[in-house]
């Protein structure tokens, strides 16, 4: 190629980038070139090409539209916890779901998926509606939570949801509960390329005091649990009783009694809390964080966490499976 030839080909792909940009204007706020490690609780990611900040729920289905009828590639990013950015650039269209509107009728709650776990747990508590209180002082999106079927201390988000609005294909469609395939820290929701536009939750009604105090407890046992640096919360699931290969016996009571072994015990118990890699470090009083301690890299988290994975299958003949969603 010779160099008029290839000045004329970068000025072809700086108007169309232009072109392209005045287009994504009419569904949100777009930045260019934005650094993705601003936009994840872990710090870390590359740049993306264009982020587009869409607060509408109809703006978000004609976005997601367009960008399918001319082909550009695209991510969908919530809250940005439980999530690792490559750290190489994203070629494509970056879409900050910002929708946040939330109502009740009777027990039902409708909420759009860019709106905050707290919100609707908000909205339980001023309604004396019990099943949320898990999510006290748990960060993220409804969308991402739903979809990653997030939860703790016994409960999970498919243990309200009602039905889910998603797009696929070029239309908005409703599924049910049982269509969303919930299971353990995960969903149908995360294949075909669904994108959660709404929630509906049904809960129960409850005792306002009962309520409050299970929230205060929650909150009591997160204090001082979560690092002082950047991390994408639990990094790995926990294993559930019944794929244990070793001897229950041999396991603490509570464990048998909750039914799960927690990720964290078994990364504590094979030696490797405090483990770093670079500027990444499993986090010494709380195995199951990996944490982001001096400008990590995503290279830097996944090299740590095979050392990891390969401590706990020599010590436990597990394998452990990772509940942050890695981009690559």
């Amino acid at each position: 190629m010779t160099s008029l030839q290839g000045l004329v080909s970068l000025v072809s792909l700086v108007s169309l980038m232009d072109v392209i940009y005045q287009q994504l204007k009419q569904f949100g706020r777009v930045k260019t070139n934005e650094p993705l490690f601003k936009h994840t609780t872990f710090k870390i990611g590359g740049s993306a090409r264009f982020l587009v900040i869409v607060e509408d729920r109809e703006k978000t289905i004609s976005l997601l539209n367009f960008l399918l009828a001319e082909g550009i590639n695209y991510f969908i990013l919530g809250g940005g916890s439980n999530l690792l950015f490559s750290d190489e650039d994203f070629d494509g269209v970056v879409v900050k779901i910002k929708n946040q509107k939330s109502k009740i009728i009777n027990n039902e709650i409708e909420t759009e998926a860019g709106a905050q776990l707290g919100e609707v747990l908000i909205l339980t508590l001023k309604h004396n509606l019990t099943g949320m209180e898990w999510a006290a002082g748990v960060p993220g999106t409804i969308g991402g939570a739903v979809r990653g079927n997030a939860g703790a201390f016994g409960s999970d988000m498919a243990s309200n949801v009602d039905r889910v609005e998603v797009w696929r294909d070029g239309e908005a469609i409703i599924l049910s509960k049982e269509e969303c395939d919930f299971g353990y820290r995960s969903s149908g929701l995360k294949k075909g390329g669904s994108v959660i536009l709404r929630v509906w939750f049904k809960f129960p009604a409850g005792d306002k005091k009962e309520i409050m105090t299970k929230v205060q407890k929650n909150l009591q046992a997160r204090q001082g649990k979560f690092p002082p640096f950047p991390s994408a919360g639990c990094f790995f699931k926990n294993i559930k009783l019944d794929k244990w290969p070793g001897k229950k016996e041999d396991l603490p009571p509570i464990f048998l009694e909750r039914g799960t072994v927690p990720a964290g015990w078994l990364v504590e118990q094979a030696g490797v809390g405090g483990l770093t890699v670079g500027g990444a470090k499993v986090d010494a009083s709380h195995c199951n964080f990996v944490i982001n301690v001096d400008k990590a890299t995503q290279s830097d988290v996944l090299q740590l966490v095979e050392i990891v994975r390969e401590k706990v299958y020599n010590k436990f003949g597990v394998e452990l499976e990772q509940e942050v969603e890695i981009i690559k």
